[in-house]
């Protein structure tokens, strides 16, 4: 069981691989999906979704079966995490709004309650809540909170910690305040580096605002937060990030060059 999980790569890791590949949000967008996925090769990458995998894209269902068969296959490559659009209530219930994934069901599977129970609850019990690379960087889907006190809150998360990280953002300002979404935070960029040095990584990868990453990544907070996006719903440009897997470091501070469009 793997919910609500934090995923931990090993120290060492990264140290026999090629790439990093982090795809950001889809929302249906099944050719962007494809596309990511022609990149991944799995002796040499890891592939790590960071969630939002259905909904206002028409190919939501198609998609979750993707990534679905990816993690089944290569297990230890890739890794999915859970995004606030992957939230639901156990009886199939979304705590977000708008779930066009069960009107898309309903046309192409026939009912949403059966679809939940025999496919969907198998998907969601797959996804981490965040994924770790050790002294290098936190992958997330929506962000971080003062909630946030170490590594521990991320391994057995509260149900508050996990809120604050599906559907948190971050402000160029510092502090916290309440958010728009009615969920989570908007975090500055003093809880960012405080929430960074508790986990001992130097910065955060997210994704979570596809409008805000609509022509490639944006980097926030001095260097420490990144947004990236991975769909076209949004009429951007949809990218994943191919980041050398033993120069991490190096790979941040240039970030344009490992940015691979998907059109």
């Amino acid at each position: 069981m793997y919910l609500n999980k934090l995923y931990e790569f090993a120290v060492d890791a990264l140290s026999d691989v090629g790439r990093v590949i982090v795809v950001g949000d889809i929302h249906g967008d099944y050719e962007s999906f494809r596309k990511a996925c022609s990149l991944f090769d799995e002796k040499n990458d890891y592939l790590i979704f960071l969630g939002d995998y259905a909904d206002r894209g028409s190919m939501g269902v198609e998609v979750i079966e993707g990534v679905l068969a990816l993690v089944e296959k290569y297990p230890s490559r890739v890794i999915a995490l859970k995004g606030n659009h992957e939230d639901y209530t156990v009886d199939g219930q979304p705590k977000f709004m708008p779930c066009t994934l069960m009107l898309e069901v309903n046309e192409k599977r026939g009912s949403w309650r059966t679809y939940f129970q025999s496919e969907l609850q198998s998907f969601l019990s797959k996804l981490y809540l965040a994924a770790l690379v050790p002294s290098q960087v936190l992958f997330v889907h929506g962000g971080v909170s003062r909630n946030v006190r170490g590594i521990t809150d991320l391994r057995f998360p509260s149900q508050h910690v996990a809120s604050d990280l599906l559907w948190s953002d971050p402000f160029e300002g510092v502090g916290e305040h309440l958010n728009l979404r009615g969920a989570g935070v908007e975090f500055g960029k003093d809880v960012s580096k405080k929430v960074c040095r508790r986990l001992g990584v130097e910065r955060i990868v997210r994704s979570h605002q596809p409008r805000k990453a609509r022509d490639g990544p944006c980097v926030e907070h001095d260097g420490r937060v990144i947004t990236i996006g991975s769909t076209r719903v949004y009429g951007g440009k949809p990218f994943v990030l191919t980041l050398p897997a033993r120069d991490l470091e190096a790979a941040f501070a240039t970030i344009k060059k490992y940015t691979v469009y998907l059109r």
